[in-house]
C-alpha cells in the first residue's frame, strides 16, 4: 500500500520550532528591561533613605523619642519625594533607558550611584558656592540612589 499524500503545505523541518527564530525579534545585545514598579519601589527606597540621612545628619536631636525621628523621616521623604520629582526622577528615567544594553547590574548600581552624586554636588555646589557641604549631601543623594536601584534587582529582565 502506497501513501498518496501532499508534501505542499507541509512545513520543513525546525521551521516552525520557536527557538529557530523565524517569527522571533532579533536582538543584537542584551535588554534590560523595568516597568513602572521596579521605578516606583526604587524611587520610594531612595526618597526614604536621603530622609534618613538628612534626619541622622541635621535633625538629630530635635524630637525626643524614636517615634518623633520616624516622623521626621517620613515627612523628610515626602519632601525628598516632591523635590526628586522634578530632578531625581528624569535623571533615574535616563538612566535607566541609557543602561539597557548593560547587562551587569552591578554596573547600574554604580552609574546610579556615580552620576546623582556629580550631578548633585554640581548643582548645589554651584547654588551655594561651596564644596565640602554640597559634597556631603550629593553623596547622600548618590547613596539613596545607588540603594534604591539595588532594591529593584530582582524586578530588572534581562533579556539575552
Amino acid at each position: 500500500m502506497t501513501d498518496n499524500a501532499d508534501d505542499d503545505g507541509v512545513a520543513p523541518a525546525g521551521a516552525d520550532d520557536p527557538a529557530s527564530g523565524a517569527d522571533a525579534p532579533l536582538l543584537l545585545a542584551p535588554r534590560v528591561t523595568f516597568g513602572p514598579t521596579a521605578f516606583v519601589i526604587g524611587y520610594a527606597v531612595a526618597c526614604l533613605l536621603v530622609a534618613a540621612i538628612a534626619t541622622v545628619a541635621i535633625g538629630w536631636g530635635t524630637s525626643r523619642d524614636l517615634w518623633g525621628y520616624l516622623w521626621i523621616i517620613v515627612i523628610a521623604a515626602f519632601y525628598a519625594a516632591g523635590i526628586g520629582l522634578l530632578t531625581a526622577a528624569p535623571v533615574g528615567l535616563a538612566l535607566g533607558l541609557l543602561l539597557r544594553g548593560v547587562p551587569n547590574q552591578w554596573l547600574h548600581v554604580l552609574a546610579f550611584f556615580v552620576v546623582p552624586t556629580l550631578l548633585a554636588w554640581l548643582v548645589i555646589g554651584l547654588l551655594a558656592g561651596s564644596i565640602g557641604v554640597p559634597l556631603l549631601m550629593a553623596l547622600a543623594i548618590g547613596i539613596s540612589a545607588a540603594a534604591g536601584r539595588l532594591a529593584v534587582w530582582r524586578l530588572m529582565d534581562v533579556r539575552y
